[in-house]
C-alpha cells in the first residue's frame, strides 16, 4: 500500500540469503495478524496534507494474510505527488507501464469516476509468522515466489535478494539492527530491524530509488520510507498496528 503511491540495500559481511532461502517456520499464531485486525498508516507531505488509510485482515491461511484497505484522494493530490516523485518528466508510455504495474503489485481498482473523491482499493498478501515476514508484491500475488523481507534473528549486512518478471533485480539489506529502544513510534520507543530495498538491475534501476523498512519482532512493519534516486525527497509513512499498546 506504501509503495502504491510511492509508485504511482552495506557489503555482505557474514551471511547472504535470497529468494531460494526465503521460507519462514516458527508461529503463524501472531496477535496483529489475526482476521478482524487493523492497521492504521498515514503520512504527512509538506504543503499538501495527510494521506492515511486503514488496512484490515481479511484472511489468515496458516500465515499467509490478506489485508484489504482503501485510499481516498483526488486528481490534484496525484498530479501533486507525481510532481514530488518527479515521475511527471517521464514519458506517458514508462508513466502508464508504472501505474499498471503497481495496480497487478497490489490488486488495486481505482474509481475515478469523481476526480475529487478519488477511491483506490488494495490488497496485501503477506507471509507473517513469529520467524519473521514475507511478502508476494514484486511477485504479483504468487505464494510460490516469496520475497523475504526480514527475519528477526537478522544480523547487518543479510541480504535477500528477488527478481521479477520484468527482469528487475531488487535487493533488500539489513543495515541497522537496534540494541536499545531508539525508535519513536507514537507515545513509544521501540527496537528495529532497518531494511533498505533498491533494484539492482533492470528497466527500473535509475528510477526506483531506495524503499527503507522499519520491522520490530513484536509489531512487525512499523514504518516505510522512500528515497529519491538523487536522496533529495523523502517521504516516510508511520504504522501502527493493532496490538501497539
Amino acid at each position: 500500500m506504501k509503495k502504491f503511491l510511492l509508485l504511482v540495500v552495506i557489503p555482505l559481511i557474514i551471511t547472504a540469503c535470497s529468494e531460494d532461502d526465503s521460507s519462514l517456520g516458527k508461529s503463524t499464531n501472531v496477535e496483529f495478524t489475526s482476521v478482524g485486525s487493523k492497521t492504521y498508516f498515514y503520512t504527512t507531505i509538506p504543503g499538501l496534507g495527510d494521506i492515511s488509510s486503514e488496512p484490515v485482515v481479511t484472511e489468515n491461511r496458516k500465515g499467509i494474510v490478506i489485508s484489504e484497505g482503501r485510499i481516498t484522494t483526488s486528481i490534484d493530490f496525484i498530479r501533486k505527488i507525481d510532481t514530488i516523485l518527479g515521475t511527471a518528466l517521464l514519458p506517458k508510455p514508462l508513466k502508464d507501464a508504472l501505474r499498471e504495474k503497481a495496480i497487478r503489485h497490489f490488486d488495486a481498482k481505482i474509481d475515478s469516476t469523481d476526480l475529487n473523491n478519488i477511491k483506490i482499493d488494495y490488497k496485501i498478501k503477506a507471509k507473517v509468522t513469529s520467524e519473521g515476514m514475507q511478502d508476494y508484491i514484486h511477485s504479483e500475488g504468487d505464494e510460490s515466489k516469496p520475497f523475504l523481507l526480514v527475519k528477526y534473528n537478522a544480523k547487518v549486512g543479510d541480504k535477500y535478494t528477488f527478481q521479477d518478471k520484468d527482469g528487475n533485480k531488487y535487493v533488500r539489506e539489513v543495515t541497522y539492527r537496534s540494541t536499545t529502544d531508539d525508535y519513536d513510534i507514537a507515545f513509544w520507543r521501540i527496537k528495529v530491524i532497518k531494511v533498505e530495498e533498491t533494484v539492482s538491475d533492470g528497466p527500473l534501476k535509475d528510477l526506483f530509488g531506495k524503499v527503507i523498512y522499519y520491522t520490530n519482532h513484536k509489531f512487525g512493519l512499523v514504518g516505510v520510507e522512500w528515497e529519491s534516486p538523487d536522496k533529495s525527497k523523502k517521504l516516510k509513512f508511520t504504522i501502527f498496528p493493532s496490538n501497539l499498546e
